[in-house]
């Protein structure tokens, strides 16, 4: 799977842009219970960590969610690993991950992740055209994504493409599988059948094995005497 090693990419940057934003919506600056830490006030692990991720945002202030996860710092650390590697240059440079992040917070409605995501991609470099090119992107398929929910449609391209064994990047193979006979064949194909297809099949289903009418005649009815 080499050639997916950017689908794998960018899902992680999905998934730890998530996690962030899950963090930042949902306490805020001020919550009673777990205010966030102050950066002035941090010590030991904290101040590394707040110091790491200044560096790596070219920042003076910490992110929110950082310092609200640093009131146990080995968790916050471990969360901060995580989205140094996702958002690191690799494969995907930081500026698109930043896009995709933003992308991402603008279909979950994040507050935090909306901002945040938007002021990191003009640091990196993107204009006004292309903040509006993403915005309208993101906006387009968020439209047809949610018709397509709305009508309960399935995805028809998972045919297209055959199954590719190999592992993940950095994964290992996964066991080979026997290739499947006629008969296996046919029930996974009727597994595949979509949802409006198998309404169509059980209302078919129900016609056939109800009676049958009696046939009517068509002889005129005798008058009556």
């Amino acid at each position: 799977m080499k050639e997916d090693a950017l689908w794998y990419e960018a899902a992680q940057v999905v998934g730890v842009a998530n996690a962030l934003n899950v963090v930042a919506d949902a306490f805020g600056a001020g919550t009673p219970g777990l205010p966030a830490l102050d950066p002035a006030a941090a010590s030991g692990e904290a101040r590394a960590l707040f110091d790491d991720v200044r560096a790596f945002y070219h920042s003076a202030e910490v992110p929110l969610p950082f310092r609200l996860m640093a009131h146990d710092p080995a968790y916050a650390i471990d969360v901060w690993e995580a989205v140094r590697r996702a958002f690191g240059d690799n494969r995907l440079s930081r500026r698109l991950k930043e896009a995709l992040a933003f992308a991402v917070s603008l279909t979950s409605r994040s507050p935090f992740g909306t901002v945040f995501h938007l002021g990191e991609m003009r640091r990196l470099g993107v204009g006004e055209r292309g903040v509006m090119e993403v915005l309208g992107v993101t906006q387009m398929f968020s439209s047809y994504t949610k018709i397509a929910d709305t009508l309960q449609l399935e995805p028809d391209m998972g045919d297209i493409a055959p199954a590719d064994p190999s592992p993940a990047p950095g994964g290992h193979a996964s066991p080979s599988r026997p290739a499947l006979n006629a008969r296996q064949v046919s029930g996974t194909s009727r597994a595949k059948i979509s949802k409006g297809e198998r309404r169509v099949a059980s209302r078919a289903s129900r016609i056939s094995a109800s009676p049958a009418p009696a046939p009517v005649s068509r002889r005129a009815a005798k008058k009556p005497v």
